[in-house]
C-alpha cells in the first residue's frame, strides 16, 4: 500500500483507498487493519491540509475501519476533529459521523470539548 500513495498522484491514493476498503470489507485482519490505518494517516496529514477530497476519502475509509473496531481511529482523533474546521460541509458531516462512531468513555471528554469549541 505504501508505494501507491508515495507517488503523490491521485491514482496512488485511489489504489490505497480501494485496498483499505478491501481490507475492511473482505478480510478484517488486525495486522492489515493497522497497516490500513497507517496508510490513511497520509490522507489526513497536515501536508494535504487544503485537499478536502483526500481528507474526505480518509474519513470515509476510517468509518469502515471503525465499524470493525473503533480503537484504530483513536490515534488520529485530534486530526479528525480538526476536519470540522473545514469549509466543506460534506467533509464536516462525514467527520461528525466518524466522531459519533468512534466516541467511547475514554475519549468522550476530549471530543466533546473540541465539538463545543467548534460550535461557538
Amino acid at each position: 500500500m505504501k508505494r501507491a500513495d508515495d507517488t503523490g498522484i491521485n491514482i496512488g491514493y485511489a489504489i490505497t483507498f480501494q485496498c483499505v476498503k478491501t481490507i475492511a470489507t473482505i478480510y478484517p485482519n488486525q495486522t492489515l487493519l493497522e497497516a490500513a490505518t497507517t496508510s490513511l494517516s497520509r490522507f489526513l496529514s497536515t501536508e494535504y491540509q487544503t485537499n478536502n477530497n483526500l481528507k474526505f476519502l480518509g474519513i470515509s475509509a476510517l468509518i469502515q475501519i471503525v465499524n470493525i473496531n473503533p480503537k484504530y481511529a483513536v490515534d488520529h482523533q485530534m486530526v479528525i476533529v480538526d476536519c470540522l474546521e473545514s469549509k466543506d460541509e460534506t467533509l464536516k458531516r462525514e467527520t461528525l459521523d466518524l466522531l459519533f462512531k468512534m466516541t467511547n468513555s475514554n475519549n468522550i471528554e476530549a471530543i466533546v470539548s473540541k465539538l463545543l469549541v467548534h460550535l461557538k
